[in-house]
């Protein structure tokens, strides 16, 4: 099967020419399994704390600690792509992009495990989570609050996690089939003269399908759980997104395109679609879009 853009990426990277190109999946899935065994060791210390008699209320920050600390790392190895493109451009040429392109893929590999954690009931591991109170509060999933209409509320966030889930995991495959995998990798960030334009029908009601993928996936995971943690937890993810897009990658947008850029901003969102444009949404998951 061709894959858009595999060819013009490998070129730019001589360590991933032929058959080596299978070391980006198997990089990708080991950074993802590492920043997802870290997340998941800040969720296992509350119980570790209280097991040792440590009952400090400072334990129900352990979780969302973990969080911001792998978001934190993730957006901060991105914008190495970003920050020091005209440095590395000074100093190796051709060869920029391929310095810094596995820092990139390092950064990406850490923001997708955080929207797949939002999935991860990690309260049921002990029973502390539920009955120690105030871990209990940001643990306990808000349907139970509604004991009356709890099967409902339930089966309701079920179809409403899957759903997304579902829309996010259609997004990033359609994203990789419609701009390719070197665009998807900022190849053009480094080879901006080699860069096409594009004009395909989804830029003109959101300005960034990619990214808004992971956020509904995210979103996901938060509507399955429903609970505090989840909530907190995408309400972040979605917060470092927005600094990535409006203090990064549109800086250079706008210092680049200009005020035509501002317009654009200010006529498409960045994430969610307008209800008015869903057709078109829906069009370009199911590829009758152009």
């Amino acid at each position: 099967m061709k894959i858009k853009g595999l060819h013009e990426f490998q070129e730019k990277v001589s360590f991933f020419t032929g058959k080596k190109i299978l070391l980006v999946p198997i990089y990708f899935i080991s950074i993802f399994t590492i920043s997802f065994l870290i997340q998941f060791s800040f969720d296992l210390l509350p119980i570790i704390f209280f097991e040792n008699g440590i009952k400090n209320e400072i334990i129900i920050l352990f979780p969302i600690l973990g969080i911001v600390l792998m978001g934190c790392c993730g957006l901060f190895l991105v914008y190495q792509m970003w920050s020091r493109k005209d440095r590395l451009k000074a100093k190796y040429g051709q060869l920029a992009y391929q310095k810094i392109i596995l820092i990139g893929l390092t950064g990406l590999s850490v923001i997708i495990s955080i929207s797949i954690h939002n999935w991860i009931p990690f309260y049921r591991l002990n029973s502390i989570y539920l009955s120690y109170y105030p871990l209990s509060l940001f643990s306990t999933p808000l349907p139970l609050y509604f004991t009356s209409m709890y099967s409902l509320f339930s089966i309701f966030q079920l179809i409403l996690g899957i759903f997304f889930l579902v829309i996010g995991i259609l997004m990033t495959l359609r994203a990789v089939s419609t701009f390719g995998i070197d665009y998807m990798a900022l190849v053009y960030l480094y080879f901006p003269e080699e860069s096409k334009l594009q004009d395909h029908e989804i830029y003109s009601v959101l300005r960034h399908p990619a990214y808004a993928s992971l956020v509904l996936i995210c979103m996901g995971g938060m509507l399955f759980q429903m609970t505090l943690y989840s909530i907190i937890n995408f309400i972040f993810y979605y917060f470092l997104f927005n600094i990535h897009i409006h203090f990064v990658e549109e800086k250079e947008l706008i210092n680049r395109f200009g005020n035509s850029y501002k317009d654009y901003q200010k006529r498409v969102p960045a994430i969610f679609i307008r209800p008015k444009n869903w057709k078109i949404f829906f069009k370009y998951l199911l590829g009758k879009t152009h």
